[in-house]
């Protein structure tokens, strides 16, 4: 029980000692924040670029590479038999029936704001289909002749297949991953390099109380707790405020958005991140400055 409360005693100075080592520099606290912001904002848009473009292109089927669809009166267990050969094929990964709810559904998504339109219209309007999806790298010859066999059904009606639109879709959604993934390196190095300023002048500012805490018995980790809570709070404060941010200028231009790609029937889509996703954010930020302030303070505290 000593020992615990010796230790919550602990914790609770290097928070409060935290606190106010920010309120003894506000402006160099509100400017680190503002500009871990700036940073985590860019990071924000192009992920939420990206998200959005793989929900655009789902929509689009891009990632069905054969749509097969069924005559109206097809029999149950003939479908059922053209889905196991399918799925018996070793490039294909999965094979899903979508019924003509399934497919008005979609339809009503997609349309968004316009679904009204279909008050009326009944889902046996359009067919019965089965979107089979492929392994990733699938050569373009393979799926055109995959095509032509299962067209050979008399249970088909038709079957589309994804042409070379669609490749040239997914590398651009790659692209963009890639963009992701570099936005994010480049956001986490500036942010490091902004606290870890941060906390460098925190620690030449307060170099005199250091050495009293050394002095009278403070341990390196006790010493430097207060300046890596400081910096693990500037980059949450940051990423909080940019996902603020980010939401508010996506809550503006969504509805134009909508209205622009509606006609795609895309607008369903379209979305904002979501809680699990906008935690993780805000924890990103977080990491990236308990690691920034973590490195400042094992080079500058006195040891």
């Amino acid at each position: 029980m000593k020992g615990s409360g010796s230790t919550l005693r602990a914790a609770g100075y290097v928070v409060s000692r935290a606190f106010r080592g920010m309120a003894q520099a506000p402006m160099v606290q509100v400017l680190a924040v503002a500009t871990t912001a700036v940073c985590m904002l860019l990071l924000g848009t192009v992920m939420l670029v990206w998200t959005n473009a793989q929900s655009v292109a789902s929509a689009w089927g891009i990632d069905v590479p054969v749509t097969v669809y069924l005559h109206d009166d097809a029999p149950p267990d003939e479908v059922d038999e053209l889905t196991r050969l399918l799925t018996e094929i070793p490039e294909v990964t999965s094979v899903e029936r979508i019924t003509p709810e399934d497919a008005m559904q979609r339809l009503a998504e997609g349309l968004g704001g316009e679904a009204g339109m279909l008050e009326g219209i009944e889902p046996e309007v359009l067919p019965a289909s089965l979107e089979v999806r492929l392994e990733e790298g699938t050569s373009s010859a393979f799926v055109s002749a995959l095509g032509d066999k299962v067209a050979a059904f008399g249970i088909v009606e038709d079957v589309a297949v994804a042409g070379s639109w669609a490749d040239q879709a997914q590398a651009m959604l790659e692209t963009v991953g890639q963009m992701a993934l570099g936005a994010a390196s480049l956001v986490g190095f500036a942010c490091m390099a902004i606290v870890w300023s941060t906390i460098r002048l925190a620690v030449y500012a307060r170099r005199s109380e250091i050495q009293i805490l050394r002095l009278v018995g403070g341990s390196t980790q006790f010493v430097r707790g207060p300046f890596i809570v400081e910096g693990l709070m500037q980059g949450a404060l940051g990423a909080a405020v940019a996902m603020s941010i980010l939401y508010a200028g996506f809550d503006t231009v969504r509805p134009f958005l909508e209205d622009g790609l509606s006609l795609l029937f895309a607008a369903g889509t379209l979305r904002f991140f979501t809680p699990t996703e906008i935690c993780m954010g805000v924890a990103f930020g977080a990491a990236v400055g308990l690691l920034g302030s973590r490195a400042a303070a094992g080079r500058y505290v006195v040891t």
